[in-house]
């Protein structure tokens, strides 16, 4: 991982492309109606998540930071006209507040310091505010958990974390929190790279089985 990409520019935007089918199951498995809301992106990178919901969903503003700052500059330059503002931070941008809904997809493996990410996006949430965390990468996923052990050093992760231990981690800052499994219908066979070596019946699994949508609602 870099500072001004999570890999590469054409890693990143391959990335993008493939996580397209996961942002739809998010907006088919949420509870909450996007029109007229104001919408955080925690680890947004390029942006398309937010360029999707701003397009489809009729959200009024769209609101995305991550890390990595050249990511953030394609963010901004894909935008055009949406009313979609991307920052480059590791945490909730200072003045970032009032938010109705806040997304990450694949973003709590990531974090050192998960009590510090819950009050931030406690903080930026309206009374009432929800926040939806997509999670495959966690202990209870043995496939997920052998991908962490071969890159824990190369990306600088955290150690693998247990689902309960990230619950409890926003209960503790004030998040009511339920879960579920996102509404999968089919997985991309080819192009992302995942089931290289075979394995795809696993990767079927992973993602209809351990690929689960976390709701706290504040």
């Amino acid at each position: 991982m870099t500072q001004t990409y999570w890999r590469s520019a054409t890693a990143d935007e391959a990335m993008q492309n493939d996580h397209a089918f996961i942002w739809k199951a998010m907006l088919e498995t949420i509870d909450v109606d996007l029109v007229d809301k104001r919408v955080l992106d925690a680890g947004c990178n390029q942006g398309g998540f937010l360029r999707l919901i701003a397009d489809r969903c009729g959200v009024i503003e769209g609101f995305g930071y991550d890390p990595a700052s050249s990511a953030i500059e394609d963010a901004r330059q894909l935008a055009g006209q949406r009313a979609l503002k991307f920052e480059a931070a590791d945490t909730v941008p200072v003045g970032w507040r009032g938010f109705d809904v806040a997304f990450s997809h694949e973003v709590l493996y990531l974090l050192h310091d998960l009590p510090d990410h819950a009050r931030a996006i406690f903080s930026a949430l309206v009374p009432g505010g929800v926040y939806y965390a997509v999670m495959g990468v966690h202990a209870a996923s043995p496939l997920m958990a052998e991908w962490h052990r071969a890159n824990v050093e190369e990306l600088h992760l955290p150690k693998l974390y247990d689902l309960d231990e990230v619950v409890a981690a926003f209960e503790a800052t004030g998040f009511d929190a339920a879960a579920g499994r996102l509404a999968i219908r089919f997985v991309p066979t080819s192009g992302n790279g995942h089931h290289g070596d075979g394995r795809l019946l696993d990767w079927l699994d992973y993602y209809s089985d351990q690929k689960l949508l976390l709701r706290f609602s504040r």
